[in-house]
C-alpha cells in the first residue's frame, strides 16, 4: 500500500507485525506506526509440506480510523511464494517473504490491504475472508483455505 512500511518477525513464539506511515500526514514519531504480537501458529514450528496455517490477521492503524482498508498479515510454511487473499469479494495478492528461524525450517510472512465494513474487529469477521491461496514460484496452488 503507498505510504506504508510493513515488517514482520517470529520471537519467543510470537508473530509480530509492524506498519509504519511513510508518506509523512503525522509529524510525530510514534504516532506513525503500530506493533502487534499475537501467538504464533504452532506449525511453523516443524517441517513440512506448504501450509497457509491460518487465515491472516486484520490489523487496523489506531492514527487513521477513518480508512477504508485495513491490513491482512499472515504465515506460511514451505514453498509457497505469493498468496492471493479474496474478502467482500475483492481478491489482493501479496509475495512471501521469508522470516529469520532458529530452525531450518521454510517460514514466510505477507501482507495485504483490502476493504474493510463496519462490523467485527478491526472492521471485519474472520469468515468475512473466504478464500485464501498459497503458489508456489510456476504460479501452481500449493496451499488452500476456504
Amino acid at each position: 500500500m503507498p505510504g506504508w512500511e510493513t515488517s514482520a518477525w517470529l520471537t519467543e513464539g510470537s508473530f509480530c507485525v509492524r506498519a509504519a506511515r511513510t508518506d509523512g500526514r503525522h509529524k510525530e514519531g510514534r504516532a506513525n506506526e503500530f506493533v502487534f504480537c499475537d501467538p504464533a501458529p504452532s506449525a511453523l514450528n516443524t517441517a513440512g509440506p506448504p501450509l497457509l496455517p491460518a487465515k491472516p490477521m486484520p490489523y487496523i492503524a489506531p492514527l487513521d480510523p477513518q480508512s477504508q482498508e485495513i491490513i491482512l498479515v499472515g504465515t506460511v510454511r514451505g514453498a509457497v511464494t505469493s498468496v492471493s487473499v479474496t474478502m467482500f469479494n475483492r481478491t489482493a495478492t501479496a509475495a512471501v517473504h521469508s522470516l529469520p528461524t532458529t530452525n531450518s525450517h521454510q517460514v514466510g510472512a505477507y501482507a495485504v490491504w483490502l476493504p474493510s465494513s463496519d462490523t467485527g474487529r478491526n472492521g471485519m469477521h474472520i469468515s468475512d475472508i473466504t478464500a485464501v491461496i498459497g503458489r508456489n514460484a510456476a504460479g501452481e496452488v500449493v496451499a488452500r483455505l476456504d
